[in-house]
């Protein structure tokens, strides 16, 4: 009991007090080595790859898929993401286009800074054909050629304005959010977040408390607000309930994807083997919080990046303001199960105004 309240009255408000101070002198670092950026893309009104796609659906099993529509149904909005990238981020290496194997038309495959990868050009044969973003994704790290220091875009992360190397690495490493916050279950969003239950599950044989104690000032950036205060729950009760983490790029190190495949070889490869995304399976934001126990990251909100919406239908307004908003840097415009044949062209066809006028000429990536 004694020892509870010296930890109480005097070290952890003495840890807290420290790394709040420390963290008000986090300098922004310049970031020397070459940042590559990776992007997948399905086309979901491929035939063929819809017949493979129907080959591995279970009907007594199509229940525990996440299989929506949703997932790859196809906007026609892929020239918009080349054509910011080379407006906003023309520093950036190369750019992996990874695919199961379909090209958009529009595409200039002799472009220089473009590499096409497909699935079998990295992911071991036991985890193809795929239809899992979690199996593409969680086996990045394997591409030839690609850079240790990488950005990793779905194809609805759009850059919206101006962005350096700094907003996504700094001294070589990544710029993450290192907030606590319970994750709670919802009926309307099982697997996603029971993918991040997943994840916190795995990654709490750590010690969060002292993880915290190594590195106070990160966890107790100034930014981070009312953040502080589940950081200090975090640090007094030691394990974790879940990460702040919002639907956006992020910045990854292939040292450290190795790494989490080699602390948890037996969950990577079961996840990687579903052929569809499965509420039981840890997403790619373990590498990120993989990052945060060791220490190995910059400290940022997830706010300082981007915006994220979840739904077409009922935030359009507000998407279409944060687009022509230069202070929003990433955005991500994520597919909404409430878009049907009823009102799909007409959301399709008003994203195309707005980025036809935002990003109205062709980029070197585009023939």
């Amino acid at each position: 009991m004694l020892q509870l309240l010296t930890k109480i009255i005097i070290i952890y408000p003495f840890i807290f007090i420290y790394g709040l101070v420390r963290s008000f002198f986090i300098q922004k670092k310049k970031m020397n080595e070459p940042i590559d950026f990776v992007v997948t893309w399905v086309d979901g009104n491929d035939r063929q790859w819809q017949a493979e796609k129907n080959k591995y659906l279970s009907d007594n099993k199509k229940e525990q898929y996440d299989n929506n529509e949703e997932r790859y149904r196809e906007w026609d909005l892929f020239k918009y993401w080349f054509r910011a990238v080379e407006k906003y981020a023309p520093w950036v290496n190369k750019v992996y286009f990874v695919t199961w194997g379909h090209i958009p038309a529009w595409l200039n495959t002799d472009c220089e800074k473009l590499v096409i990868v497909k699935h079998s050009d990295y992911m071991d044969k036991a985890f193809l054909p795929t239809f899992s973003s979690i199996s593409i994704e969680m086996n990045l790290h394997k591409i030839k050629g690609l850079n240790e220091h990488f950005v990793y875009f779905n194809d609805d992360m759009f850059i919206n304005s101006h962005v350096k190397p700094e907003d996504f690495f700094q001294a070589g490493l990544p710029l993450a959010c290192s907030m606590a916050k319970p994750v709670i279950p919802v009926k309307d969003n099982t697997v996603f977040r029971h993918q991040i239950f997943s994840v916190a599950g795995l990654m709490n044989g750590n010690e969060w408390a002292e993880a915290i104690k190594k590195n106070p000032h990160k966890w107790f950036y100034w930014r981070y607000g009312l953040g502080l205060l589940q950081n200090l729950a975090v640090l007094q009760k030691g394990y974790l309930l879940g990460m702040d983490f919002t639907h956006l790029c992020q910045a990854f190190r292939k040292s450290t994807m190795k790494k989490v495949w080699e602390k948890y070889p037996t969950e990577m490869n079961t996840a990687c083997l579903n052929k569809f995304r499965q509420a039981t399976d840890p997403n790619h934001q373990i590498f990120t919080i993989q990052e945060i126990v060791d220490g190995n990251y910059i400290p940022m909100t997830k706010q300082s990046l981007g915006r994220h919406f979840w739904q077409i239908s009922t935030q359009f307004k507000e998407i279409a303001s944060t687009l022509h908003d230069d202070k929003v840097k990433i955005i991500c415009i994520n597919d909404d199960r409430d878009i049907n044949a009823d009102n799909f062209e007409h959301y399709q066809s008003e994203l195309h105004k707005i980025f036809e006028e935002k990003l109205p000429h062709k980029s070197n990536f585009e023939k």
